[in-house]
C-alpha cells in the first residue's frame, strides 16, 4: 500500500530538518527535533553564547602551507564542536578559524550558563593537549580566547530567500564577540559577562572579577570576569547527554 499524503509530508519534514540541521546540532538533539520541528522558528529567548577565536591565525598559517593549514584546521574545528555537542550546545558558524555556539535553544536548558562554561574550559584543556603535541612538533604556539555571555537574543531559522539558517542574532551576541577579543588586552583565556557569572556563581566555578567595561547600548557599565576552572566534580545535571 503507498503512503499516504500527510506520511510522505511528514518524511519530508523530517528529511528537511536532518539536512538543514544536522550540521548545528548533535545527532541526539537532531532526533528530538524531528518530534517539534517547530521550535526552529524565530522567537526572542535567553541563551548563552560563546565565541573563540585563535591566537594569531595569521601566524600559523603563515608557518603552514596549504595542506598542513587544512589539516590543522579540521582537526581544530572538529574537537571543538566535538565538546560544544557533548554540552548540548547548538553550533551557530564557523567564522574562519572561529566559533560561535550558543546553549538553550532550539531546547531549553535550565543550566545552560554553567554547560557553556563547562565547555570553555573543555576547549582550554584540549588547547593545551593541542600546545604539547604542535611544540614537539616544532610548530607555532597554539592558543585561544573565548567569551561568554548570557542574555536575550533572537534565535531561529534567519536569512535570505537564497540563503539562511538557524542563527542568534542582538546584543548579547555581540558582546559574547566582544569580550572574546578582551582576552588579549587582560591577558587572559576566558572572559564572562555578570549575567553568566551571576547565572552560575554556585556552581562550582572559580572566577576572578576584572573590570567594568562600557557596552554600546547600555547607560550603565557591565562587571567582566575571567573563569579560571571547575572547583567541584560535575553533577549529574551539567554531565553530557
Amino acid at each position: 500500500m503507498g503512503l499516504t499524503l500527510p506520511r510522505l509530508g511528514r518524511r519530508k519534514e523530517k528529511r528537511r530538518v536532518r539536512t538543514a540541521f544536522g550540521q548545528y546540532l548533535s545527532p541526539e538533539v537532531v532526533r528530538r527535533l524531528l518530534l517539534n520541528p517547530e521550535l526552529v522558528e524565530p522567537r526572542k529567548t535567553e541563551i548563552t553564547v560563546m565565541f573563540s577565536d585563535i591566537r594569531g591565525f595569521t601566524t600559523i598559517s603563515e608557518k603552514l602551507d596549504a595542506q598542513e593549514l587544512a589539516i590543522f584546521l579540521n582537526q581544530y574545528l572538529s574537537d571543538m564542536t566535538h565538546i560544544v555537542f557533548e554540552r548540548r550546545g547548538t553550533l551557530d558558524k564557523y567564522i574562519g578559524d572561529a566559533v560561535m555556539a550558543f546553549w538553550n535553544a532550539p531546547f531549553e536548558e535550565a543550566d545552560h550558563a554553567a554547560l557553556a562554561c563547562h565547555s570553555a574550559l573543555e576547549m582550554m584543556e584540549r588547547i593545551h593537549q593541542m600546545q604539547k603535541k604542535w611544540e614537539a612538533e616544532g610548530k607555532p604556539r597554539l592558543d585561544i580566547g573565548i567569551g561568554l555571555n548570557t542574555g536575550v537574543a533572537s534565535v531561529g531559522n534567519m536569512g535570505s530567500s537564497l540563503r539562511y539558517g538557524y542563527t542568534a542574532l542582538g546584543d548579547s551576541v555581540n558582546l559574547a564577540s566582544r569580550l572574546e577579543g578582551l582576552n588579549k588586552d587582560y591577558g587572559t583565556h576566558i572572559l564572562v559577562n555578570e549575567t553568566t557569572y551571576l547565572a552560575t556563581k554556585d556552581s562550582g566555578f572559580v572566577f576572578r572579577e576584572l573590570d567594568l567595561i562600557r557596552v554600546k547600548g547600555k547607560l550603565q557599565p557591565v562587571v567582566i570576569y575571567e573563569l579560571i576552572t571547575a572547583a567541584v566534580n560535575l553533577s549529574a545535571d551539567t554531565q553530557p547527554a
